[in-house]
């Protein structure tokens, strides 16, 4: 920690002296910003002031208070505190490297340079041993444009550290948003894989394409008899030593065994099974680089139609009476209650002796245009999370086809 808050300052005290002031903010002006907002007296100049009460705001939280910036609502964080949430949020992410820490940082706290962050991973124990090396680009990039479009299944094996009877990692990876499954197996009979397969199927759904290798587990007559519960389904098997053809799944096979190796490492222990949540866990909380979205809250917001407790809007809760702690109602049955009712008036509107009978139902005349309406909010913010993630998904299917394009020119082979 001494090593890293010694780089640290060494390298403020490299860049410009206007800046190095604000560039991370010490315990002391932290105490200032804090008296400030607190109207106490503080030997500051009138324009620090004028910068901390547009800057800051103070929230207190029990008995604690903390300075929020009034930009991004995140608590600040001193200096001296730099070394432990980097430290926390590098964990949470799977010691994944600098660019996606950094985006789960931004997303908890402010107040914590980019820089910091190069120091600390480059300080890092676990990150360092295991580094990978870039390779260069060496297949066509394959384009897909909505969740489930295409599936892509792999194994991994584990057989050099198997533990309490596992030997294997079944790894499906969604090729649209980047999501992943993963699933310890005690070996590679088709029977298991196909188990997990249904499961995945039964849960979100069959996808379009199912890509595999062409493994005895992939290839066997169970994984085909899929067809007959979803025939829509089609099943591509690559050919043999190809690994190219289904990149994707294949380069987060890597990533896998990698956080995998470090949270073993780091809980000291060989129960890469019970690691499989946790790195899946880290592995989907990320910013994906193709899509630059956040993979757990849009794939959690593609289909998300019960509106949340805290966003009900005030007409209806005032008609639950939410806010009358004497009364305790389940708002998810009363919500799918509501819109299956409106859904039936609709039914009935062309029926005016049976809609006079069932005129007299509370709630719905007044709720149905709301919960309508936010629905429609609802699935416009998802429609636009969904199109900017299709044009940067494309945008970096495009980069690496004409990485390809050079790799080919390279080699000396003609492009048609």
């Amino acid at each position: 920690m001494n090593i890293f808050y010694q780089k640290l300052e060494s390298y403020i005290n490299s860049i410009d002296v206007k800046k190095q002031t604000k560039y991370t903010i010490k315990n002391d002006m932290y105490l200032d910003i804090l008296n400030v907002l607190k109207s106490q007296n503080v030997n500051q100049s009138s324009k620090f002031k004028f910068w901390v009460r547009n800057t800051f705001r103070l929230v207190q939280i029990g008995l604690c208070e903390l300075i929020y910036t009034t930009k991004n609502n995140l608590p600040l964080i001193a200096h001296e505190k730099n070394y432990e949430k980097i430290y926390e949020c590098h964990i949470a992410v799977g010691h994944s490297g600098c660019d996606k820490t950094w985006a789960e940082i931004k997303t908890r706290y402010t107040g914590i340079p980019q820089q910091a962050i190069s120091i600390f991973i480059n300080m890092c124990d676990v990150c360092q041993t295991r580094r990978s090396f870039p390779k260069a680009t060496s297949g066509k990039p394959i384009i897909s444009i909505d969740f489930l479009n295409r599936l892509q299944v792999d194994s991994i094996d584990m057989r050099s550290i198997k533990h309490d009877g596992f030997n294997f990692i079944m790894h499906a990876k969604d090729h649209f948003t980047k999501f992943s499954w993963l699933f310890a197996l005690p070996s590679k009979e088709a029977h298991h894989v196909a188990l997990h397969l249904r499961n995945i199927f039964y849960t979100f759904g069959p996808p379009k394409i199912l890509q595999s290798d062409n493994g005895k587990e992939f290839v066997a007559n169970i994984i085909l008899n899929l067809k007959l519960n979803w025939p829509d389904l089609i099943i591509i098997n690559g050919r043999p030593r190809h690994p190219q053809s289904q990149g994707l799944v294949e380069r987060a096979n890597a990533v896998v065994q990698k956080m995998l190796g470090k949270w073993l490492e780091t809980n000291k222990s060989l129960d890469w099974a019970q690691g499989l949540g946790s790195v899946m866990l880290a592995m989907n909380n990320c910013i994906s680089q193709s899509t630059r979205k956040h993979l757990m809250k849009w794939f959690l917001s593609i289909n998300k139609t019960i509106i949340d407790e805290e966003e009900l809007p005030e007409s209806l809760a005032d008609n639950f009476k939410l806010y009358d702690h004497s009364v305790r109602i389940n708002i998810h049955y009363l919500l799918v209650t509501n819109i299956h009712l409106y859904s039936f008036l609709k039914s009935i509107d062309n029926n005016s002796e049976y809609a006079d009978a069932c005129s007299p139902i509370p709630i719905l005349s007044s709720n149905t245009y709301v919960l309508q309406h936010d629905n429609n909010d609802t699935q416009t913010s998802h429609k636009r999370i969904r199109e900017e993630a299709e044009k940067n998904n494309i945008r970096t299917a495009e980069r690496q086809l004409n990485n390809y394009q050079r790799g080919l020119k390279k080699k000396g082979f003609s492009i048609w």
